[in-house]
């Protein structure tokens, strides 16, 4: 018979892609990961890891035995989270930086209060890593956005989306520029301005492009990953920007926040979770902590 443990570790090294990144994972050591995957290959009677330079790489037949045993392990952990009582254990969340930071730890805070034993684990990663990581067991939820729309609903029957609220987007200038003292602005009417943007051709560049932004600008386009680093450069008077309310922070002296008046100036923020997961009273109290959060953080659609 095939232990369950055992399975588990395959699985969580066909993810991470080493038996060092499985352990951290588990909470393992790597040798239990090396126990666990020589237990199973004596009960399959199968090689299930081969060794690459100084990697190991899955056989198939070991891939296959993950893509079949996944769903098994994902309905038990299913089956032990539907317990009655008080929320306890983990949950993991996988989320996007500026929500990490606007919404997400207020609301762990406040879970960490009203249930002591539950413990909320996020992981800081980007939408479409985040639903891949719900869809494997990886995380338990994904706080996902949409850019300059809402969110369509999931074509995947397995997975229920929850939708939180929008994250409206603002023009951010220095204080001097002719517009800031304007009650809105629009995309339109700073396209050839200097601008400050993420470095990557991503969501939110494209957003950017598509709403008339960086069209001819009269000056450098300056570049950063953080959008704490992009307010810098506006506050130096040296470019405009666009920037989301969520987890942006009080802005500098000399910089202002002025409203966008183009429709898509928003991000569609969700919830997405594994439906056969979503009633357990763990997963319902960090959903409903995170929807009381969100009224305070978001806006409703």
């Amino acid at each position: 018979m095939i232990d369950v443990l055992s399975l588990r570790a395959l699985i969580a090294v066909a993810d991470t892609g080493s038996v060092t990144s499985a352990a951290t994972l588990l909470s393992y050591t790597p040798s239990n990961i090396t126990q666990h995957i020589r237990r199973l290959e004596r009960t399959v009677q199968c090689t299930l890891l081969e060794r690459v330079g100084r990697g190991v790489v899955l056989t198939e037949y070991a891939r296959s035995l993950v893509e079949r045993g996944r769903p098994i392990v994902l309905a038990l952990d299913d089956l032990a989270a539907a317990h009655d009582g008080e929320p306890a254990g983990r949950v993991r969340i996988a989320v996007f930086p500026t929500a990490l930071r606007g919404l997400i730890i207020p609301a762990v805070a406040a879970l960490a209060s009203a249930h002591p034993a539950l413990v909320v684990q996020p992981l800081e990663l980007e939408p479409e890593e985040s639903l891949l990581f719900v869809r494997t067991g990886l995380t338990d939820l994904a706080l996902v956005k949409t850019w300059g729309r809402r969110a369509e609903e999931t074509p995947d029957p397995d997975l229920r989306r929850i939708s939180l609220g929008v994250d409206r987007v603002d023009a951010i200038l220095p204080g001097d520029h002719p517009l800031a003292i304007q009650p809105g602005v629009s995309m339109e009417q700073l396209r050839h301005e200097p601008w400050a943007v993420t470095p990557d051709d991503g969501p939110y560049r494209q957003w950017i492009a598509a709403q008339g932004g960086l069209g001819n600008p009269t000056g450098p386009v300056y570049e950063a990953a953080e959008f704490q680093s992009i307010i810098e450069y506006i506050a130096a008077g040296l470019a405009v920007g666009a920037v989301p309310r969520l987890g942006r922070g009080p802005l500098p002296p000399g910089v202002v926040a002025v409203p966008l008046t183009d429709e898509a100036s928003f991000r569609e923020v969700s919830l997405v979770v594994r439906a056969a997961a979503a009633d357990g009273p763990n997963l319902h109290a960090v959903i409903q902590g995170i929807l009381r959060q969100s009224g305070s953080s978001l806006e409703t659609p």
